[in-house]
């Protein structure tokens, strides 16, 4: 049936003719841009993620420049660094040639005065983009000085949408050689550090050379492993352990521990206990696990002590794991002079004994020897030998009713060596000594044995002097002008005569091999920065092109089967056109009849 209002044939066929051009102007597009995802209407989803990591690659490549420029930094304090570096061991070779008979030192000192003015010239002209490394001004009316400089090396986006950078820490109070600031500049008071002996990945309990690479860094404490310790400061002393039972809510997996993990949990026991705010726990640049007090001060003290394995719930001792410190519990120890055997039989021995809990006042006689019954071994009570005496100590050490207050003590005497040992069972706790007789025992009334493990104490707010490793005082002359100090950068030789002159002249030799010992120092943190800031620049470069070909796989077209449709779609569209024609023919044949 043909109809004069509705032609359904080229509705049909102008509808094709859209579709095609809408999937026309969609390939042409992909096909121009050069990717299938331009615009969020594409994919919401990978244009979203695509704009991140876009975002994130400008990032990086500011970080890339940044270390560009700490780069050329570093580079230009090194290269200035060796410089000078080979004029002092040239003027340690002149002042050498001057301690010899004969030479005329005020030609030898023109010589080191050309040196002087070369090497304050270097340093002067170590300059990049603005910054001098190694003639500086720090004296607290020059804002732009800074005693480190940061370098901006990283870049990261945590899930959260955080965003942290890291940075290269270049010291350059430690490395500069001249500075205008000649007064005493203030150092802050520092805090007590305990550190540990290695680093805490590089220990066999977090089992650095597994044969599972997914364990490698990490510590298995679902058996009874146990890291345990003992720290003191300020009079206060509570004991951390990290085993199944306490890491079982901080540790996802108790086969592998993390050291983050571990921190944590560890950090959560102090702030539980009466330490909180006054240590924690954290690793050093090296990894090594580190105890550091928040109280600074020389009158700061931390003592940290491995501690003895605890039981399990089923009785069972624990197995202590290296964390950096040793397995071996530290516990308080005093070993007494030479023993001679003691007259019990018409007197009495007196010593106290103090195990940091309860104090014990021990009284020996007679009728404590003849309490041994047949375990004596001595020839009788008016020579009594140490093992005997031991045993009567350790008697009266046990009883649970005496003691201030009562109870037993945790110290253990032995005879070895014919000597008197006190031992404390219990880590952290010291034993204190004394009685009227404590002497006739071998030890010194008053004594106190501190437990073992590692003691640091803080240090108090000082002053320094600000100059530099060249400018700095580093001698006193004796002659000719008695008590006028010296510099590398000021000293002479020209009027040092006689012996006297001789001892000055060896007194400023070693002054240079020093000063040389110092700047060789500073070339080598400098050596460390550069390594680390070129380290940082490969993997920076490296990370970019990673989330470029990131940007590619999400938003990138196939541009050949891009190509390819588009060709397929161009044809459809001709035939799409040429049916369209047709259908709008058809009316014309109709009307035909009419005539």
């Amino acid at each position: 049936m043909t109809s004069l209002l509705t032609n359904s044939a080229a509705m049909t066929a102008l509808t094709t003719l859209k579709s095609i051009n809408s999937n026309l102007d969609a390939t042409s597009n992909r096909v121009s841009t050069g990717q299938r995802v331009s615009n969020a209407a594409d994919n919401a989803a990978y244009w979203s993620i695509a704009t991140t990591v876009r975002t994130d690659n400008a990032s990086l490549s500011a970080v890339k420049d940044s270390l560009g420029l700490g780069s050329s930094a570093v580079d230009t304090a090194y290269n200035g660094l060796n410089s000078i570096l080979s004029d002092l061991q040239n003027m340690r070779a002149k002042l050498q040639t001057a301690l010899q008979p004969g030479v005329d030192r005020s030609k030898v000192q023109t010589e080191i005065a050309a040196l002087q003015s070369k090497m304050k010239a270097t340093a002067d002209s170590s300059n990049s983009s603005g910054q001098n490394w190694l003639s500086v001004n720090s004296s607290s009316t020059n804002t732009a000085y800074k005693a480190t400089q940061n370098v901006v090396a990283g870049f990261a986006r945590s899930s959260t949408g955080a965003i942290s950078f890291s940075q290269i820490t270049i010291d350059v109070q430690s490395i500069r050689l001249y500075d205008t600031n000649s007064t005493s500049v203030t150092t802050a008071a520092t805090n007590a550090q305990v550190v540990g002996a290695a680093a805490l990945t590089g220990t066999a309990a977090f089992r650095p050379n597994d044969a599972v690479i997914a364990n490698r860094g990490t510590a298995n404490f679902s058996g009874n492993s146990e890291v345990g310790f003992t720290l003191t400061t300020g009079g206060t002393s509570v004991t951390v352990r990290m085993n199944a039972d306490t890491l079982k809510s901080a540790a996802k997996d108790l086969t592998k521990v993390t050291t983050d993990e571990f921190l944590s949990a560890f950090n959560n026991q102090i702030a539980a206990s009466g330490l909180a705010g006054e240590v924690t726990a954290s690793l050093d640049s090296s990894g090594r696990l580190t105890f550091s007090t928040s109280d600074t001060g020389a009158t700061t003290g931390l003592n940290v002590s491995v501690a003895a394995a605890s039981l399990t719930t089923g009785g069972t001792a624990r197995t202590l794991i290296d964390a950096g410190f040793g397995t071996a519990p530290d516990v308080a120890s005093v070993t007494g002079g030479a023993y001679s055997n003691l007259n019990l039989s018409s007197g009495s021995k007196v010593i106290s004994i103090n195990d940091g809990t309860t104090a014990k006042t021990i009284t020996l006689n007679a009728a404590s020897y003849t309490a041994l019954g047949g375990a004596a071994t001595s020839t009788g009570n008016n020579a009594v030998n140490g093992a005997d005496i031991v045993a009567m100590i350790n008697a009266e050490l046990d009883k649970t009713t005496t003691g201030t207050p009562p109870g037993a003590s945790t110290v253990e005497a032995s005879f070895a060596g014919g000597k008197i040992t006190l031992t404390n069972a219990v880590t952290g706790k010291a034993i204190t000594l004394g009685g009227a007789d404590v002497a006739d025992f071998g030890f010194t009334a008053g004594a106190t044995a501190a437990p073992a493990g590692r003691n640091a104490s803080g240090t108090n707010a000082g002053t320094t002097q600000a100059q530099g490793i060249l400018d700095t005082n580093v001698g006193t002359y004796t002659t000719p002008a008695a008590g006028t100090d010296y510099s590398i950068a000021t000293l002479d030789i020209s009027k040092l005569v006689g012996t006297s002159g001789d001892t000055d002249l060896s007194a400023i030799i070693t002054a240079v091999d020093r000063a040389i010992a110092k700047v060789t120092d500073a070339g080598t943190k400098l050596g460390a920065g550069k390594t680390q800031i070129d380290g940082q620049k490969s993997f920076v470069d490296t990370l970019m092109k990673a989330n470029d070909r990131t940007i590619g796989i999400l938003v990138d077209a196939d541009v050949e089967e891009e190509s390819t449709k588009l060709k397929a779609l161009q044809t459809q569209q001709q035939l799409a056109v040429q049916t369209l024609s047709i259908a709008n023919s058809s009316t014309q044949s109709i009307l035909s009849l009419f005539r």
